[in-house]
């Protein structure tokens, strides 16, 4: 593919995946090209040597997203990062295979932790769902003090485990993600 078939088809897949700033993105393969025919290779060896355009496309709309994502005025949206997440992954399936095991440990960890912080918050809802039964054991008021302060320290508990555990998901996804944007440097060869 030669410089012009190149920066054609980067224009047009650029504009297909409506990434922003395509001029200067374009100028920048064009330094790409000047830079190598300056060093006397061909197009077509510059061309290959950059990636396909499809490819290159796809990347820096992942990465506007990434932009999108790490904005801290738009707040942080769950959707787009698992939307990222996902595109990452396609854009370079090797970090599947890296992420596979640590993955799976990391996800069950954190499946675990919501796990306890909601089985909580159910005890304490159950809890306080037999408090009217013990008015027919004929139970004093201290049964009923201790139940009730029971069920609402355990509410208490099971709130900030999950308040906890959203932040550590957060975290950890955010992590995550600069790591596949670590790696898409490579796709994008900066």
């Amino acid at each position: 593919m030669n410089k012009q078939e190149f920066l054609k088809t980067l224009q047009e897949e650029l504009e297909r995946h409506q990434v922003p700033n395509v001029q200067d993105i374009l100028s920048d393969y064009e330094e790409h090209f000047n830079h190598g025919l300056s060093k006397r290779k061909t197009e077509e060896e510059i061309s290959e040597s950059l990636g396909f355009p499809p490819t290159i496309a796809k990347a820096h709309k992942t990465e506007s997203l990434i932009s999108e994502i790490k904005n801290p005025e738009k707040g942080f949206q769950w959707s787009l990062a698992f939307n990222v997440i996902g595109r990452l992954l396609v854009i370079a399936p090797f970090n599947f295979i890296v992420l596979f095991i640590p993955g799976v440990v990391v996800l069950s960890l954190l499946a675990s932790g919501w796990a306890v912080a909601l089985a909580i918050g159910a005890v304490s809802l159950a809890l306080l769902s037999l408090l009217p039964t013990l008015g027919t054991l004929s139970a004093n008021a201290w049964a009923w003090v201790a139940g009730i302060s029971s069920s609402m320290g355990l509410f208490g508990m099971a709130a900030l485990g999950c308040m906890v555990m959203f932040l550590i998901t957060k975290y950890i996804i955010m992590a995550l993600i600069n790591y596949l944007q670590w790696n898409l440097k490579f796709v994008l060869q900066k």
